[in-house]
């Protein structure tokens, strides 16, 4: 199977979209290629994946899965089919144009994901098709992804603390392990986003600003809020929440070809 890239067609309609539009450059010009070459397989996301027909019919979707995509890509890659990512193979879909239209597109992907992640997170440790480099891989994509914004969130009870525990004597941003991490982190989110803004498709190349904005706005706050939508989605799952709300798409932007080398 190879994954191809998606493109957003209605970047141009507000910020909103300019937003979607640069974080799909980034995922799938970046994060979806880089994360094959690490973990040494691909993941099947979006519209534009291309299988073998007989593998295709072999491994079918359920759809009682939100993320029936996901959830096909890891059980072939889980019996030892190979996934490979190719940017030059470009589809276009238009962006949610409006912030509850986004926030139930992304509240869906991230519950899910976490229906994959505890469908598939044992098998895909335990199998024996997969190497070690491959399953240290699905430990951080399935495990570690759904962790980490219970983790993160915890820095917000610690500043709290220091800031009003005892007149805020204890509240130093100055220690060494926090400004290690905030620089790692700072460093890490300008790293991606120069080479997201280098691999973008041609239609993006000049639009510097634009991957500025994008991220202002994801390391000041969109991320925090994209942790937030996992959390709460772990939660609508173990209620048994599962209602699929179809996200509603501009009519007005015509999509556009791309030249594409």
């Amino acid at each position: 199977m190879v994954q191809g890239r998606c493109s957003i067609s209605n970047s141009n309609d507000s910020l909103l979209t300019r937003l979607i539009a640069i974080e799909f450059e980034t995922m799938y010009g970046l994060n979806h290629v880089g994360r094959n070459r690490l973990h040494g397989f691909g993941i099947f996301g979006g519209s534009n994946g291309y299988w073998k027909t007989n593998l295709l019919k072999k491994t079918g979707m359920h759809s009682h899965m939100m993320t029936e995509d996901i959830d096909s890509s890891l059980r072939v890659v889980a019996n030892g089919h190979k996934i490979a990512s190719d940017p030059s193979l470009v589809s276009m879909e238009l962006a949610p144009v409006n912030i509850n239209a986004l926030w139930n597109q992304r509240m869906r992907w991230a519950q899910g994901w976490f229906q994959v992640s505890v469908k598939h997170h044992k098998t895909g440790l335990i199998s024996e098709n997969l190497t070690v480099r491959q399953k240290l891989g699905m430990f951080h994509l399935l495990v570690w992804r759904e962790i980490f914004p219970w983790i993160a969130i915890q820095i917000v009870p610690i500043i709290l603390f220091w800031l009003f525990y005892d007149g805020g004597r204890y509240l130093n941003l100055f220690i060494p392990i926090y400004i290690f991490t905030t620089l790692f982190s700072l460093s890490s989110s300008i790293g991606q986003i120069i080479i997201a803004k280098k691999l973008a498709l041609p239609n993006y190349q000049d639009k510097g600003a634009w991957f500025i904005y994008y991220f202002a706005i994801s390391f000041l706050f969109y991320s925090r809020i994209k942790d937030t939508i996992a959390m709460i989605s772990h939660i609508q799952e173990f209620a048994g929440q599962r209602s699929w709300k179809v996200t509603p798409r501009s009519s007005n932007s015509e999509t556009h070809s791309l030249a594409v080398s």
